[in-house]
């Protein structure tokens, strides 16, 4: 099943304050949990891995993960209800206890992991997101355009970035607003239509449920992975399926298909650099023609395969004020269209060669200058937060930009002859000229 992959963290902020209790005993510190999508994420891949739905022993399979978890854990129920796991097989015991009335969907922070030895402390569901992606769980981000197996009934509603409730009318506006992170959290209840049958959808444990069943984790119909797209009319539309085993899992047959909708094309495309800026960045003017597409964004990737920047269609041509420069004299990027994974383009133009002025950042951090942390980082479309010089570093690339590519304003706190001078910094340019004047 084709997979739609989107830049951006579908988080759950809600926080909610429960008593906590363990064995029946009531304790007097009063637990905070917080709702975690990437705590649902984690215990949906645990409960795959050691076939839950089928566990008749509690002896535990081995995890083939990249982290572990460190107990005891905290945990909450959907009715609010707290309960401490003290160990790796009392959390399965639990997870095989869930239904659909009652499961776990909350955790407390801060908690720990372990992963290739090391013990990492986990702050926030920022940092927790970041963990599991990186683990390359299959996160609902991965799953949520995903329109070949079912499709959602809109409108729906989502809660966005600023924590007031959207109405949601059609699948380009949804695109649209996870593109730039505007969806905090899905609304639930709400319906999907799978083999001409309206299901409802109560929460995010449901929905990952109804994901697992369409790649065949708890259904017999097994389909593979190529995309050879088939359409099928609906009562709610024409719907693409990646390929004609996947249509007929949902009961459809030859005789059922009917022509795809235009395909989305991009042509025309220009792209226009600029003289250098003085971070070693140049700007760079892209303009394109394009059709047949209900996305209003587009995003840009450099040569490395690294993300740039999202924008709006309406807005071509667009100036990146500061395009990363690779070093050679020629460059070029890869544009796409919404998630549509095959409406994209490259262009390739003669590149200045820019220079920084600003030294190796890699080896001027914790010498000549630290960071006051914690500080946010942008990375794929994510916000990573970083606690130390080390995860700083995990996230600077000079082959991309002479700097990371911190959210300002932040401060940095210099080494020099007569003690240690906090200088704050509004945007990279300010960090470079910081650096530049006190590092030598």
């Amino acid at each position: 099943m084709k997979k739609l992959k989107i830049l951006l963290l579908l988080l759950t902020v809600s926080v909610a304050g429960f008593y906590s209790c363990s064995d029946n005993d009531p304790v007097e510190n009063e637990i905070v949990t917080s709702k975690s999508v990437a705590l649902r994420t984690t215990l949906n891949e645990i409960k795959k891995a050691n076939n839950i739905s089928g566990r008749n022993a509690n002896t535990p399979q081995d995890q083939l993960f990249c982290f572990q978890f460190v107990y005891p854990l905290t945990l909450s129920y959907n009715d609010g209800t707290v309960i401490t796991v003290a160990t790796e097989a009392g959390l399965l015991d639990i997870l095989s206890a869930e239904t659909e009335t009652l499961f776990i969907t909350g955790i407390a922070f801060p908690f720990q992991v372990q992963q290739e030895g090391a013990i990492t402390t986990i702050d926030d569901e920022a940092e927790f997101f970041a963990l599991v992606e990186g683990c390359g769980f299959n996160t609902i981000n991965d799953d949520v355009l995903q329109f070949g197996c079912f499709q959602m009934i809109f409108p729906i509603s989502v809660i966005n970035s600023n924590g007031a409730t959207i109405v949601v009318n059609t699948q380009g506006e949804l695109e649209s607003m996870l593109i730039v992170g505007d969806v905090v959290d899905l609304v639930f209840p709400f319906n999907v239509t799978q083999n001409n049958e309206v299901i409802e959808v109560n929460s995010l444990n449901e929905l990952f449920d109804l994901y697992d069943d369409c790649d065949g984790n708890s259904g017999s119909c097994i389909c593979t992975a190529d995309y050879n797209p088939v359409c099928v009319q609906t009562a709610n539309g024409i719907v693409e399926y990646s390929n004609i085993c996947l249509a007929e899992c949902d009961g459809y047959t030859q005789n059922d298909l009917v022509p795809c909708a235009p395909t989305c094309n991009i042509t025309n495309v220009i792209a226009t650099p600029g003289t250098c800026n003085t971070d070693g960045t140049y700007p760079l003017t892209v303009d394109f023609d394009y059709a047949n597409t209900d996305s209003a964004y587009f995003s840009v990737y450099n040569s490395l395969g690294a993300w740039v920047g999202t924008y709006l269609l309406s807005d071509l041509p667009v100036t990146i004020p500061s395009y990363p420069s690779l070093g050679s004299a020629s460059d070029y990027f890869v544009i796409r269209i919404g998630n549509n994974f095959d409406c994209n383009a490259s262009q390739q133009w003669a590149a200045p060669v820019c220079q920084t002025s600003s030294g190796n950042f890699g080896d001027q951090l914790g010498t000549c200058f630290n960071i006051a942390f914690p500080v946010q980082i942008q990375s794929q479309g994510a916000l990573v937060t970083a606690n130390d010089n080390g995860t700083v570093l995990q996230y600077y690339f000079p082959a991309q930009s002479n700097i990371p590519a911190f959210v300002y304003p932040l401060t940095l706190i210099f080494n020099t002859p007569t003690g240690q001078v906090s200088v704050a910094v509004d945007n990279q340019a300010g960090l470079e000229a910081a650096i530049a004047a006190n590092c030598n």
